[in-house]
């Protein structure tokens, strides 16, 4: 009996054994099949995005992304604990957009082209200014009340303008174009590839300083990017005032001019810009000019239309054997010096070797070469200082403010164009004593004790005043500082 106790006992020994070594075997079986299954992945099923553009989604511009099975599989399960980037609230069993699907898709929506951006832009206080691309026909006005302008396209929305092809918009003179967007327009009659600029010449157009800040130089701001592939097509064409400035148009353009007051035809082009690019009076602002360009890019060409020879104005220290040339603008009617020969003197006494001269009507080409022969331009407030367009670059302009509070006109109207051209700006404001208004009214009249009751009447209740019956007996030894001033610059 004890032996067969003692085998019992061993053999419940061995079966425990037995059993326990069973038990961890299998467990880690188990565990190993586990983590087995759960790493089982064909190259096919990795987390990858397939890609499939149909051609349909292609007209739309949609893509679409089809997920491995698995995936949507694993985001089912995992879609119980997250959260809907919608509503931010926990999904809930038996939602519907839990079930399974056979095949999930996610939509892209690709950009599409952008037809509702306006031909025309009106945020300009002075101008409008209209940009079409496309199917763009141009008629004259003997195919309608009024010259026009139209876009042809089935897509874009419908505009239409009455546009004023001149940089102030205001002006009653400049007749209205028609522009705008349509399905159809009249057939072509004449077709180019050239893009075309729409204007008109009216307005203040005959002043001196007008026909550039109100033409000239927009025009340049316009054209300049096409390097002569554009034509102009005109409204209120003035054949002499074309001829006036021949030199800048035909640096401008390629083309003959298009009267489109007398046109008959239908003009077809890939391009049209109508009305003029404006910044400010004789101003260029290079953030939004295309290209970059500036008001020194502006002179440059002036100087190559008219073969003007001197880039850069004499410098005294590199050649100190030579004179500086002042021009001093001597005007014929208001607003002229009244005592020239003394300040010539006074000029002269400083350094300088003065020249005196004034533009003859329509003579731009001559003038401009006397004002590129001088270092300095000097003279009181008026259309002739409009010439400084025509100095070197590091030039003096000086200009004298006419009597009283007229600094302000004065400064806005050549400061900013001098100093963006590379020159010099210097300004003297005529006093009291130098004006030869004290021969027209007192000394206690409102017009000298309070000159802004008199700019509060008006543009042209001011004009008559102090534009018009206004000249000037310079007081030399007051001026002289500006003249010392000027010398020195050209002596650095």
């Amino acid at each position: 009996m004890g032996f067969e106790k003692s085998v019992v006992r061993n053999l419940s020994r061995i079966e425990a054994r037995r059993l326990g070594l069973a038990l961890l075997v299998g467990c880690c079986l188990v565990i190993l099949i586990y983590l087995v299954s759960m790493s089982e992945t064909s190259v096919d099923e990795q987390a990858t995005l397939t890609f499939k553009i149909g051609t349909d989604q292609e007209a739309e511009g949609e893509i679409r992304q089809v997920k491995p099975e698995k995936e949507k599989k694993a985001e089912e399960q995992l879609s119980l604990m997250s959260l809907d980037d919608n509503n931010r609230e926990p999904k809930k069993p038996g939602d519907k957009s839990l079930l399974p699907k056979k095949e999930t898709t996610q939509v892209i929506e690709m950009p599409k082209p952008q037809l509702t951006d306006s031909i025309c832009d009106f945020s300009n206080f002075r101008t409008e200014f209209c940009d079409l691309k496309g199917d763009v026909r141009i008629h004259g006005k003997k195919k309608a009340a009024t010259a026009g302008v139209v876009l042809v396209s089935a897509h874009r929305k419908a505009e239409e303008y009455m546009v004023v092809p001149y940089v102030r918009k205001h002006m009653g003179n400049v007749e209205k174009v028609a522009v705008r967007t349509a399905t159809a327009a009249p057939a072509c009659t004449v077709n180019s590839a050239v893009p075309a600029i729409v204007f008109a010449l009216g307005g203040f157009t005959g002043n001196y300083y007008h026909d550039f800040t109100d033409v000239l130089l927009p025009l340049f701001l316009t054209a300049h990017e096409f390097h002569g592939e554009v034509q102009f097509l005109i409204t209120n064409i003035q054949s002499w005032w074309l001829s006036k400035y021949q030199p800048i148009f035909e640096l401008l353009t390629r083309y003959e001019f298009v009267d489109l007051d007398k046109s008959d035809d239908v003009h077809c082009r890939p391009h049209a810009l109508v009305d003029l690019r404006f910044h400010n009076d004789l101003t260029i602002d290079p953030a939004r000019a295309p290209n970059g360009i500036s008001m020194l890019d502006f002179t440059k060409f002036l100087r190559e239309a008219y073969a003007l020879p001197r880039d850069r104005a004499v410098s005294l220290r590199a050649h100190p054997e030579l004179r500086a040339r002042l021009l001093l603008v001597a005007r014929n009617g208001t607003r002229r010096f009244t005592n020239v020969p003394e300040i010539v003197r006074a000029a002269e006494a400083v350094g300088f070797e003065v020249v005196l001269a004034d533009a003859d009507f329509g003579n731009v080409a001559g003038f401009a070469e006397v004002v590129n022969s001088c270092d300095v331009i000097m003279g009181v407030h008026g259309a002739g200082l409009t010439n400084l367009v025509f100095l070197p670059t590091n030039a003096v302009a000086i200009q004298i403010a006419p009597c009283c509070d007229l600094e302000g006109v004065a400064e806005h109207t050549y400061g900013p164009p001098a100093r963006d051209s590379g020159l010099l700006y210097l300004q003297y404001g005529v006093s009291v004593d130098e004006s030869t208004l004290l021969e027209s009214y007192p000394r206690d009249h409102p017009v000298f004790t309070d000159p802004q009751s008199i700019h509060r009447q008006g543009w042209f209740k001011m004009g008559k005043i102090y534009l018009h019956q206004q000249n000037v007996k310079l007081d030399v030894d007051r001026f002289r500082p500006v003249l010392i001033k000027a010398i020195d610059h050209l002596r650095q």
